[in-house]
């Protein structure tokens, strides 16, 4: 179970982004300059569940980690995050069996226990939004599988790296910044809807999966973003899950960046798009430049 709850925080903050059209290059490996730098800084968008022998290909991205004093992630990853995910992913006042269909329960039940081995009881008292990205997690690792007990995802492996060679971790938000955006903008119902939609089309999932990793490898954002115009999130929500967490990150990086060189690196989605990280950090002023990955 302490893996399954390791590879859905991961899971959690791989974030969706609206469909428009990419003001940025197709790149996922970028280098931050000017505005008054004296040091470059790197950005590096990941796919949360890919793991460290991925990494450790990308010598241009590796050797350039290895320059930079500062670690920036979404969040810091520490040991008290399995169960703050856990304290905050169950409900209050209800269960699973109550918000879903019996149908919709029985059709989710098949599918987790088909895909992770788990009875769905195990998991009534938690929230559908959590359910829901298990079920897409262990999706992945069904036909993109990563040994966990010799491998960790991405965001985790850079951390864990940066620590190994005594250099500080930052955040851009918090795990509670989070929590709000994934979690709390939703109320029950609106996640046993999504849960729903989610689980009455088992193959749009797999091509979403399959899709979304094919494009990440060939470096595509215009076509990620375009792969995620499907998904059925309101313009509303999508503000919140990824507009108005970038334009906040945007804010807090110029002072990272200014305390010297930096490796920042977040879901690959929040570097897409007008109102993506590459473009705010332009707007700002910073040269940010692709750079090849190895």
């Amino acid at each position: 179970m302490i893996c399954t709850v390791r590879i859905l925080i991961v899971s959690l903050f791989f974030s969706v982004a609206a469909a428009q059209t990419p003001a940025v290059e197709n790149a996922l490996f970028w280098e931050i300059q000017g505005n008054g730098l004296t040091q470059p800084s790197y950005l590096f968008g990941t796919y949360h569940l890919l793991g460290s022998h991925y990494a450790d290909s990308l010598t241009n991205v590796m050797s350039r980690f290895h320059t930079c004093r500062t670690m920036v992630g979404e969040i810091v990853y520490d040991s008290t995050l399995a169960f703050r995910l856990i304290n905050a992913a169950r409900m209050k006042g209800t269960t699973l069996d109550k918000l879903l269909s019996p149908a919709i329960y029985n059709q989710t039940a098949a599918w987790l226990k088909e895909l992770t081995g788990y009875d769905l009881q195990y998991f009534n008292g938690f929230n559908p939004m959590t359910v829901q990205l298990l079920i897409a997690t262990h999706l992945q690792q069904k036909y993109y599988p990563i040994n966990s007990t010799t491998e960790a995802p991405l965001d985790l492996y850079f951390q864990s790296l940066a620590r190994q060679n005594q250099r500080p971790v930052a955040g851009l938000e918090t795990f509670d910044d989070q929590v709000r955006a994934l979690y709390d903008q939703f109320n029950y119902e609106r996640q046993a809807e999504l849960l729903t939609q989610y689980v009455l089309d088992k193959d749009r999932a797999l091509q979403e999966t399959v899709t979304l990793l094919d494009q990440y490898r060939h470096q595509n954002l215009g076509q990620m973003e375009k792969a995620l115009s499907s998904q059925d999130y309101t313009a509303a929500e999508l503000q919140v899950l990824v507009t108005d967490r970038n334009r906040k990150w945007a804010e807090e990086l110029p002072g990272l960046l200014k305390d010297g060189s930096a490796f920042i690196a977040v879901g690959a989605l929040h570097l897409a798009g007008r109102d993506g990280l590459v473009s705010l950090l332009r707007n700002a002023g910073y040269t940010v430049t692709p750079l090849p990955l190895r």
